[in-house]
């Protein structure tokens, strides 16, 4: 009789064995995910723990608020030639230009001042900023 009793419990071992081994593969294989995106993302912006936005971020949010406030379809904002300025405050402020046609097809060249607020969230969404002030020269 005791030689069942060895083997049932044999068993029993083997089986807890292969469930702990069977978590820690999930473990490491999670773990692995984890090293290699931060690893693949380490560059960029997007990742776990999103960085502050970039001035190149607040350019582009610039560019939409001042898209939707002109009266021209079509305007060119250069792609390089900003300057941008961040304060503490998670406030930014753009000076550029952009060109677009008027009424008669002139081209005109438009300088402009943006102060954006970043509040959070996604840096590329337009909800996540309010627009704190646009001058137009």
């Amino acid at each position: 009789m005791p030689q069942k009793d060895y083997l049932k419990e044999k068993q029993e071992k083997a089986k807890t064995t292969v469930t702990g081994i069977i978590v820690l593969l999930i473990f490491i294989i999670i773990f692995i995910g984890v090293i290699v995106r931060f690893a693949i993302r380490s560059g960029t912006n997007d990742g776990f723990f999103p960085l502050m936005p970039t001035g190149k971020d607040a350019y582009e949010i610039a560019k939409d608020y001042i898209q939707s406030s002109i009266k021209s379809s079509d305007p060119e904002f250069p792609d390089k030639d900003y300057q941008f300025t961040k304060n503490s405050d998670s406030v930014y402020t753009i000076t550029s230009h952009f060109d677009a046609r008027n009424i008669r097809g002139e081209e005109i060249k438009t300088e402009f001042t943006a102060t954006l607020k970043y509040n959070g969230g996604s840096t590329s969404d337009q909800h996540n900023w309010t627009l704190v002030k646009l001058e137009e020269h």
